[in-house]
């Protein structure tokens, strides 16, 4: 994995079920757990941005990583005002269908895993989006699905 992988884990998962502990426990992304604490650069995937995240941010992303945020969808609109205050560069993701358990095929409710693969794939990462989801049995078949 060449690609630095931050997620801010508000603890509000079920921790077996969630897929960015998931990606932690397999030492694929560092997790934190206060805002604070994050780096202060990196590419933050945040829905409410109207800045899409295309093949001109591989330079961001590969000299500063990815920032997600795992939270509940109910408190999102609350935390990413504060995130961007932060110094991260924002980008949303385009119509991403996702194919986890609980979401599959509700376009846009992405896990962070599914999140942080795709913003991978559209900046050329691909192997490290392959990485990323080989710990999910549905990871492969959601990068065959949502092509970039």
């Amino acid at each position: 994995m060449l690609t630095k992988i931050r997620i801010l884990d508000m603890g509000q998962d079920d921790p077996k079920k969630c897929t960015a502990q998931r990606l932690a426990r397999f030492d694929l992304a560092e997790l934190f757990h206060r805002i604070s604490t994050l780096p202060q650069m990196g590419v933050l995937l945040d829905p409410y941005c109207e800045r899409p995240m295309d093949i001109s941010d591989k330079l961001l992303v590969k000299v500063g990583g990815l920032v997600a945020v795992d939270c509940s969808w109910k408190n999102a609109s609350n935390l990413f005002p504060k995130l961007q205050l932060h110094g991260l560069e924002s980008r949303s993701l385009p119509e991403i269908v996702p194919v986890n358990p609980v979401n599959a095929g509700k376009i846009g409710k992405l896990t962070t895993a599914e999140a942080l693969a795709a913003s991978l794939m559209i900046t050329g990462f691909e192997e490290d989006a392959s990485d990323l989801m080989s710990v999910f049995k549905w990871g492969p078949s959601f990068l065959r699905l949502n092509t970039f």
